[in-house]
């Protein structure tokens, strides 16, 4: 079964179908990329179709060849696309008019695509650093992003587009822009252009509240009969020490038609019981006869 980080990239790169859509991921993807400066640019990616998009676009913009590798990071495969030609390097910062003197490129005016575009440019970022936890599991996505300042940016991005809030935080050398609330992780896989994956995320965590619902309802169920069969068991010990003291024959007429309701029908409900009991009486009627045979039996 393909894991649902995997699928959802999948669905993402379905759909980039056109030119200014795949221009636009592509610039997400550098932006976001291990490294991006005017001597290397260094893509790494567990999704091989990734770095190959990657490749394939590039290799286009900077009229060279790019290919990928594999590399091998303990026990996981990783592809990787380094680029270190200055030329096609030129070619590329040119093409998306990236700004040649800065160490850390950020979100900057003349290099963002249109309005119409931005979900592809968030596409990129989560194709370069993005992972969605399987929703069976729990819910969480984040962004491991290369610097404070491109983190800032994109967490504005998603509030000022979107109204989507995203928390922060560091992990080592990066900082992550992470969601936990399902809505939210909804939301952004519809974004970025992964409906079917928003789909299931939905179908989960509905199938999960149905679940949670029948637990609670069973838990309920099983406290109200676990303090039921205790309180019947009280009672029945009590009536039973009356009749061994003074006998069930010596109580009121009220007490004894109760009495011998419980005794005779230990595993009923209060609600049952006052189904047989004649002349009827009200639930608070016959909680406090039972009680008073509690009372009768502390001191008989």
């Amino acid at each position: 079964m393909i894991q649902f980080s995997v699928s959802v990239k999948e669905e993402i790169l379905s759909n980039m179908n056109s030119r200014p859509k795949c221009e636009a991921c592509i610039l997400g993807m550098l932006l976001f990329c291990k490294k991006l400066t005017v001597n290397n640019i260094s893509f790494l990616a567990e999704h091989t179709e990734t770095a190959s998009f990657f490749a394939k676009n590039l290799s286009r913009i900077a009229g060279i060849d790019i290919g990928i590798g594999e590399l091998e990071i303990g026990s996981r495969k990783i592809s990787g696309v380094s680029i270190s030609d200055k030329v096609a390097i030129d070619k590329i910062f040119s093409y998306f008019k990236l700004d040649k003197q800065k160490e850390h490129q950020r979100f900057d005016e003349r290099l963002m695509p249109k309005a119409k575009l931005i979900p592809q440019l968030i596409s990129g970022a989560y194709l370069a650093c993005g992972s969605v936890n399987d929703p069976n599991k729990e819910s969480h996505l984040e962004f491991v992003v290369p610097t404070l300042d491109l983190c800032n940016d994109l967490g504005l991005l998603l509030i000022d587009s979107y109204g989507i809030i995203a928390k922060q935080m560091s992990r080592g050398k990066n900082e992550i822009v992470y969601l936990k609330d399902s809505e939210n992780i909804q939301d952004i896989l519809t974004i970025v252009g992964a409906p079917m994956a928003a789909l299931k995320h939905i179908t989960v965590k509905v199938d999960k509240e149905g679940s949670n619902q029948i637990n609670r309802s069973i838990n309920c169920a099983t406290a109200n009969f676990r303090k039921s069969s205790i309180a019947s068991k009280k009672q029945v010990d009590a009536i039973n020490k009356l009749d061994a003291t003074i006998g069930l024959e010596a109580l009121p007429l009220e007490l004894q038609s109760v009495a011998r309701a419980r005794i005779e029908n230990p595993e009923m409900s209060l609600s049952e019981l006052l189904e047989i009991i004649e002349p009827p009486i009200s639930r608070s009627g016959l909680n406090h006869r039972l009680n008073k045979l509690i009372k009768l039996s502390e001191n008989p």
